[in-house]
């Protein structure tokens, strides 16, 4: 499903979103997370770490569902439910920097020793607007 272009700027600016994916006990675990969109393909982008709860959550085939307030008027926001198409660490590395940069204004993450990235993309299958 398409994301109305009057909603891209949630995804591209520096709200947080709120991201639920499912543990394996079928409870819901929530995350507050950067995000990211491709608007050319039409993917939700979330960068985290191996390892984390919320990775081993976001296998191929996983839905999630996500949830970006708008930092100026939280009546205004989006809501995606979708599911997990890709889970790679091919330019994770890349992304988190440019997350970095975007919402810290550094252009290089702060690793921990050891950590490795994963890039997620998320295809939205339902997409609900307001205050638009």
């Amino acid at each position: 499903m398409k994301i109305n272009e009057a909603f891209h700027d949630l995804l591209l600016s520096k709200n947080v979103a709120s991201v639920a994916t499912i543990n394996p006990d079928g409870s819901p675990q929530v995350t507050p997370m950067w995000i990211d969109y491709d608007k050319l393909n039409n993917h939700i982008l979330v960068n985290t770490a191996r390892g984390r709860k919320k990775a081993r959550n976001m296998s191929k085939g996983a839905k999630v569902a996500i949830n970006v307030l708008d930092q100026s008027n939280p009546y205004r926001y989006i809501a995606i439910q979708g599911e997990v198409i890709e889970v790679t660490e091919n330019g994770a590395h890349k992304h988190i920097n440019k997350l970095s940069e975007r919402y810290f204004g550094r252009p290089e993450y702060p690793l921990q020793e050891g950590e490795v990235r994963v890039l997620v993309k998320i295809q939205p299958r339902y997409v609900h607007v307001s205050g638009g």
